[in-house]
């Protein structure tokens, strides 16, 4: 059965009235979406100089297996559950959807389905991400994959 990430937004569920963005927050908000729909390749593009990403999560599995790429969830899709901006800070929510169809994380294809929730937060100057921050949960990636005993 797959997770339930129904009522995960955090906007709807504290604002107690419309939220309303500045001009700024609003593109950020949008390039942050466009970001997200982007394929692993033109990610690079909404980099500006200096660019710093800070990983927690999936990290763990990158330093000790290698890394991921776009054949690595060939048909992956980013499903953005929620979405927050404040000044030159946006937040979101989304859940990564796909097939592991290539080596990720050092663990070879398994044809499985993986669904896993992600969360990110970036520093825009000027237009462009110039630092963010990621946390992934490894766990559910981990048991998508087989490799770790259901929790009792």
């Amino acid at each position: 059965m797959a997770p339930d990430f129904a009522g995960v937004g955090l906007v709807g569920a504290f604002a107690e009235r419309p939220v309303t963005y500045t001009d700024e927050e609003q593109r950020n908000i949008e390039t942050a979406l466009a970001l997200r729909r982007a394929s692993f390749e033109q990610r690079r593009t909404f980099h500006g100089p200096g660019f710093t990403v800070h990983r927690r999560g999936m990290a763990h599995l990158a330093e000790a297996g290698g890394g991921y790429n776009s054949e690595s969830i060939s048909d992956r899709v980013d499903e953005v559950l929620d979405i927050i901006a404040k000044n030159d800070r946006v937040w979101c929510v989304w859940r990564i959807c796909g097939t592991h169809t290539g080596d990720l994380f050092g663990i070879p294809a398994t044809g499985r389905r993986i669904e896993v929730l992600e969360m990110g937060a970036w520093r825009f100057a000027d237009g462009k991400v110039v630092e963010a921050w990621f946390f992934a949960d490894e766990y559910a990636l981990a048991r998508a994959l087989d490799l770790q005993p259901a929790a009792s």
